[in-house]
């Protein structure tokens, strides 16, 4: 009796949230059309998630070209979509890149999903725009110039050497994808940002690993979530970093640091139209950003390099003679850093 009493006063319950989810559905189906007269053709799917989850399952099945290809045969080479809570317009082909690329900032302006701009921060470069993205863009570049990187080769080269002879003496197979995150990381740390202490990378690399994953996530910020977890790691990101911009504040200062250090210090001695500096936040912002620019994209390329010379061996060969293995490596890490600013 109890038990059809309880059942009975959740009814009311069940149904008001039915009735709030449906009542929302067919809001957002209304404003859209209402506002997306001159969209492209697509569709913005569910409220919140959108087409996140088919996007999603694309990815993990290796299919995400596909994904794209059945929408441009139904919609066109532009058309909208909702992904990670933002709506998206995709536009595909040389047309489209030219616009994008060429836009001035008042026809296109950067804009990133609701997840990446968590992530990334208000100030990352990929939200700045006018003075305040060239001063930063400016310092970055300075840093990751070729002239800048040579001073910096042959430290990566023994960093590169000393992290694989370690993994070779811990197990005869090395996980090739898993240990190329973790030499990406580890040079981007040490050689972009100054930071060489292990246990602070290491923390830094285990809470990177949840960042990356709250990216491609759905927007709910509620304990437990993918989303969750990773703004969370980023607040731990920036607990950690702020310390060490401090101190090395103080170094620059004092002389110790030189501007060309590394990027923190360039971006530290920056000063804006007012000759202020540009904020200890806003500087983790890109730190951020370039860490998580570079690491997917150095990982995939310098795995497949691995992959395809395990399957030539005459490539092998040659790569083994002329000891160029070590340098190519630390190009591809710089090289997917400076291309994505």
């Amino acid at each position: 009796m109890q038990n059809l009493e309880s059942e009975v006063v959740k009814m009311p319950f069940l149904i008001l949230i039915a009735f709030t989810l449906i009542s929302a559905f067919l809001l957002s189906k209304y404003l859209s059309k209402s506002r997306t007269k001159n969209l492209p053709k697509g569709s913005l799917g569910y409220p919140l998630i959108g087409e996140t989850l088919g996007f999603l399952r694309a990815q993990t099945q290796d299919r995400g070209q596909d994904w794209i290809d059945e929408r441009i045969l139904k919609h066109g080479s532009v058309f909208k979509t909702s992904l990670m809570g933002s709506p998206t317009v995709v536009i595909i082909g040389k047309a489209g890149n030219k616009f994008i690329l060429g836009a001035e900032d008042d026809v296109f302006a950067a804009k990133q999903p609701v997840t990446a701009e968590a992530i990334f921060g208000k100030e990352s470069i990929l939200e700045l725009t006018g003075f305040r993205y060239r001063m930063v863009k400016g310092a970055m570049m300075s840093f990751l110039k070729p002239e800048s990187l040579q001073n910096y080769l042959k430290e990566m080269d023994e960093l590169v050497k000393r992290l694989l002879l370690i993994k070779t003496k811990e197990t005869d197979t090395i996980k090739a994808v898993t240990f190329m995150k973790k030499l990406t990381f580890t040079i981007a740390f040490n050689i972009l940002f100054g930071i060489k202490d292990e246990c602070t990378r290491d923390a830094l690399f285990e809470d990177f690993n949840l960042v990356f994953k709250a990216i491609w996530s759905l927007p709910v910020n509620f304990p437990g979530t993918v989303y969750w977890r990773g703004l969370k790691a980023r607040s731990r990101i920036v607990d950690r970093i702020l310390p060490i911009l401090r101190k090395k504040n103080e170094e620059l200062s004092s002389g110790i640091l030189s501007p060309t250090s590394d990027v923190i210090s360039s971006m530290l001695a920056l000063r804006d139209q007012n000759q202020q500096p540009i904020g200890h936040h806003a500087i983790i912002d890109n730190c951020i950003t370039l860490v998580i620019a570079s690491h997917d994209t150095s990982t995939i390329l310098i795995s497949l390099m691995i992959w395809k010379l395990a399957r030539d061996p005459e490539i092998y060969k040659k790569v083994l003679e002329g000891g160029i293995l070590w340098l190519h490596i630390n190009a591809i890490v710089i090289q997917a850093v400076y291309l994505h600013i």
